[in-house]
């Protein structure tokens, strides 16, 4: 089963949601890209797969801020060797018949 398709928001994503993919592994690198908009940023986040993803365009603070925190989550994952290795867990079939 592929990663991607959990994955709900590749483009416009919310700050929460790009930091979220780093906190679980899966960035790269990220990179801050300006909007038409005069102090406004957003984040483009390169995952582990070749996928990208983009955040909204926010105020330029907002996004420093963010990238710090993902940048922290980027050096975390690859000193603890995990970047990239989350596992999707299938449920087998009777486990929702007991429910």
């Amino acid at each position: 089963m592929s990663l991607e398709q959990y994955i709900t928001c590749r483009d416009n994503c919310s700050l929460r949601h790009v930091e979220s993919l780093a906190m679980i592994g899966l960035a790269d690198r990220a990179e801050v890209q300006d909007c038409d908009k005069r102090n406004f940023k957003r984040i483009i986040l390169h995952l582990v797969g070749g996928l990208t993803v983009t955040s909204s365009c926010f105020y330029y603070e907002e996004v420093e801020q963010s990238l710090k925190i993902i940048n922290t989550y980027i050096q975390i994952a690859r000193r603890e060797g995990s970047v990239g290795k989350l596992t999707i867990i299938e449920p087998r079939e009777e486990q929702y018949r007991d429910q």
